[in-house]
């Protein structure tokens, strides 16, 4: 008697949960996440009514073979939802991704996007053309990143990205910007600096990841390349660029270091 009420219990519980469940999906639906998708909801309306018609027929004491029959039902259309749910959780995933995005955060690493980057020194440059008050450009890249991805993984190359970019704005002072330019390059708006400051700022930063990737042989390098407003040019698309050679000069004489030695 204990025993099938324990039963009893067990699926009203299951019913009770699972209809909390499809309540919550439903709400998730009506305010834009994932799309609609009638398989889906059906296969979680079938599954949470098994419950209901298990505990029916514990109550009415049917054979024991019908409680079986129902619970094998279930864990088909549990297996169902499963493979059915991926599909599901990347559409959120997509729009979680899309959305972050037009926030101006990079979905990855959690600093500013390149939107953000863009708009930040097209609004420099037009604000401080009639002053000229200093700026720098800052682009960093990683040197040998692929070695990380090859060997130990790209969720480790994302967590080294994650760890950078936190390495990185713990140098920045309040009111700088630091953005993911792309893949592992990374960009910083140095505001009120020239760019024999920003050179300081440069050899931190190599200094420090050079100390914080210590276990890989060799070392995990940074690449610098920076551009000062309004010395090196006085648009976004000039400082950029003359950053982005500088960057790949030194890029190619860390390159010759380490096969000197």
């Amino acid at each position: 008697m204990l025993a099938a009420s324990f039963e009893v219990a067990y699926a009203l519980a299951g019913m009770l949960l699972g209809g909390i469940w499809l309540i919550a999906v439903r709400r998730l639906i009506i305010r834009g996440f994932p799309s609609w998708d009638a398989a889906l909801w059906v296969g979680c309306s079938i599954f949470v009514a098994t419950y209901g018609l298990e505990a029916v027929v514990l109550v009415a004491g049917y054979a024991p073979a019908f409680s079986v029959l129902i619970r094998i039902f279930r864990v088909g259309a549990g297996v169902f939802l499963t493979f059915k749910s991926f599909g599901w959780l990347n559409q959120v995933y997509d729009l979680l991704k899309d959305k972050i995005s037009e926030a101006g955060v990079d979905f990855l690493t959690g600093v500013a996007n390149r939107k953000v980057l863009f708009e930040t020194l097209e609004r420099l440059c037009n604000s401080q053309r009639a002053s000229d008050l200093p700026f720098t450009v800052l682009l960093v890249d990683l040197d040998g990143f692929k070695r990380i991805n090859d060997t130990y993984g790209h969720s480790a190359g994302d967590s080294f990205l994650r760890m950078l970019a936190k390495i990185m704005k713990e140098e920045l002072r309040e009111g700088d910007l630091l953005a993911r330019y792309g893949g592992d390059e990374f960009a910083v708006v140095v505001t009120q600096t020239t760019g024999r400051e920003a050179a300081v700022l440069a050899q931190r930063l190599k200094q420090r990841i050079e100390k914080a990737t210590l276990p890989f042989s060799p070392p995990i390098g940074l690449s610098c390349g920076i551009a000062e407003f309004p010395t090196d040019g006085r648009s976004c698309a000039t400082l950029l660029s003359v950053a982005d050679g500088r960057m790949y000069a030194d890029k190619s004489q860390s390159q010759v270091k380490i096969k000197l030695n």
